[in-house]
């Protein structure tokens, strides 16, 4: 092995290692994210370092990020815990995805983005959970649905508007009922929306992909935010 190939290996070992923080941090989120960890739940210290290999120190600065982009809050006592999105919440983070998603779609669109070359991660995005809407497997058909919408951002190549929307707390909203026949047709129904969008997009028309995306994010608050 190399020297410097070792000088990282000791790097990427060492307690309070740059590396290991940042696997925290990525990890929990990504996980918050799609809502794999569930609504009202303490995270335990002992656990998660467990779970993610990696120490105390760098597992409580990764709880830090996390606390301040809201993606858990502290809790009553000690520690932390997983927010519960109520109605009003759930209408903020909708707000805020219509606002950063569609501010993509025009520079994508003005700045000639627009090629199926640059647009294939949607595309892949797309093809993934269409693949997946038979399997009934929650977790990954949300993880498609978060690549759509994370691709279609990063393809603005704006290193601002990327920086707001990965570091903003926007979890996915999951619907309730997430078996069954019905969950799969919500799935394709998804999947013809956002080829609908990526569509529109590569068509060069950013205000009929603009519809379309407000329509898209906006039948799922409607359906979840009804008293």
């Amino acid at each position: 092995m190399s020297r410097a190939a070792s000088d990282q290996l000791g790097a990427d070992e060492n307690p309070g290692s740059e590396a290991m923080r940042e696997r925290a941090y990525r990890q929990l989120r990504h996980m918050l994210i799609l809502q794999q960890i569930p609504a009202g739940k303490r995270l335990r210290e002992a656990e998660w370092t467990a779970r993610l290999k990696v120490n105390r120190s760098a597992l409580r600065e990764a709880f830090a990020r996390l606390e301040a982009q809201g993606l858990i809050e502290a809790g009553p006592k000690t520690g932390y815990v997983v927010p519960t999105l109520d109605r009003h919440s759930i209408r903020e983070i909708l707000a805020v995805r219509i606002m950063l998603e569609t501010g993509a779609i025009e520079i994508v669109c003005t700045c000639g983005l627009n090629t199926p070359q640059h647009l294939q991660p949607m595309r892949d995005a797309c093809d993934q959970m269409e693949r997946l809407a038979s399997e009934g497997d929650i977790i990954q058909v949300a993880e498609a649905d978060w690549q759509f919408h994370d691709a279609l951002v990063d393809a603005s190549r704006n290193r601002r508007l990327r920086s707001v929307y990965h570091h903003a707390p926007l979890p996915l909203i999951i619907p309730e009922q997430t078996t069954g026949p019905e969950w799969e047709v919500a799935v394709r129904q998804t999947v013809r929306e956002h080829r609908a969008i990526l569509d529109a997009i590569l068509a060069g028309k950013p205000d009929e992909a603009i519809r379309l995306l407000r329509s898209h994010i906006s039948e799922r608050s409607m359906s979840l935010t009804q008293a």
